[in-house]
């Protein structure tokens, strides 16, 4: 077994510990103040120096990230805000962000992007004849049924989990379950989600779904870089405005500005993975180790766009990569294009995310390598 960064045999461990948890382990704990009072949290520590935070009431999303010390991630000023203080359709479906903040948001499960209006036909209900979708639709701040939690063991190799459900379900519409499964295998760095989504109402519903993965300071700095092989960017909003950096070098804090949005077509690997990270060169660890990056990898055939937001405003300082079933366009767009994924009674979609900080030089290069060198 691995542990900082040194091969330790097992009974070894077991000589030096009471307990497994002095070194590593999950733990669930209720927050009990403030708008985050009453959110059930995940805690890991993978004993290589990474720690992150699980909200079991916030879909089961990726918090707080941190390794060796240093924070990955954004905390906005809504704060990780308890669901039962959201309000889905306030502020005419933009009240999302209202809670919007943390390492990773997960958007959709029939609907992402901004409000929209579409026909509800598919549902047989006529005093329905529409839906209004509110900025990323639901899923983001619904609560989980926590079906799992703990240590697995496979011989002397230990691994972390989390698993659960969380239920998008209306009387007169949709009824979607979204099985998430989280693990990261002890010694190491790299947290892996499996979601599967799969429509539980008898009606054949269009699935959309993304993830909102949101990059702060330190890791976000003037000069950081955007890391992907990207063959192309169809798309883009207020590119090169305000004085704006583009996509691959990131500008400083600034005010006034306005967000920016890119949409990246990635060269997949053989297996249809997709990669990318940003990099931050300059990064100086109290250890003396120089770099920071997160690695994002995805199954690009089921995620075939990756958005890029960059909101550099003083205070809401933040960019996110998006990994998304869908390109930038409408709902009508997205019809148009067979872009949704239409899921009949009992159908399903699955999904793969691995996010892997690294710290120092020599891990930095291996990762921009791997990335921008697709095994095809």
């Amino acid at each position: 077994m691995k542990i900082l960064g040194r091969d330790i045999p097992l009974d070894e461990i077991t000589s030096h510990v009471g307990a497994f948890s002095q070194v590593f382990g999950v733990e669930l704990v209720t927050q009990e103040n403030g708008l985050q009072r009453g959110n059930r949290v995940l805690i890991f520590r993978s004993g290589s120096g990474l720690m992150f935070e699980v909200q079991v009431d916030r879909a089961m999303d990726l918090s707080r990230m941190n390794y060796l010390g240093v924070p990955i991630g954004w905390d906005s000023p809504a704060d990780l805000r308890s669901p039962w203080l959201h309000e889905f359709d306030a502020e005419d479906g933009f009240s999302w962000a209202r809670s919007f903040s943390g390492l990773m948001n997960s958007c959709g499960l029939d609907h992402i992007h901004a409000p929209e209006t579409d026909s509800a036909a598919h549902f047989n209900h006529p005093p329905r004849p529409e839906i209004t979708f509110p900025l990323h639709s639901r899923i983001s701040y619904t609560p989980a049924l926590l079906t799992g939690y703990g240590v697995r063991w496979e011989g002397e190799r230990a691994f972390l989990y989390a698993s659960g459900e969380v239920r998008q379900a209306t009387v007169f519409g949709e009824n979607f379950l979204l099985a998430r499964r989280i693990e990261v295998e002890v010694g190491t760095n790299c947290v892996i989600y499996t979601d599967t989504v799969r429509n539980l109402s008898y009606n054949t519903v269009p699935h959309a779904y993304l993830w909102h993965i949101n990059l702060g300071w330190p890791l976000l700095n003037a000069g950081s870089r955007l890391v992907s092989p990207i063959s192309e960017t169809p798309w883009s909003l207020r590119a090169g405005e305000d004085n704006e950096s583009g996509a691959f070098e990131q500008a400083g804090p600034r005010h006034p500005t306005t967000q920016q949005v890119f949409d990246h077509h990635v060269r997949l690997e053989a297996d249809g993975t997709a990669r990318a990270a940003l990099i931050n060169d300059d990064f100086q660890h109290p250890c003396g180790s120089t770099g920071l990056a997160l690695e994002i990898a995805y199954d690009g055939r089921a995620m075939p766009a990756l958005f890029q937001w960059q909101f550099f405003q003083s205070g809401n300082y933040v960019m996110a990569i998006e990994p998304s079933t869908t390109h930038a366009g409408s709902r009508a767009d997205w019809h148009a294009r067979k872009e949704f994924k239409m899921l009949g009674h009992g159908e399903s979609a699955s999904y793969r995310l691995e996010l892997t900080p690294h710290i120092g030089a020599t891990a930095i290069t291996e990762a921009e390598q791997r990335i921008m060198n697709p095994v095809t």
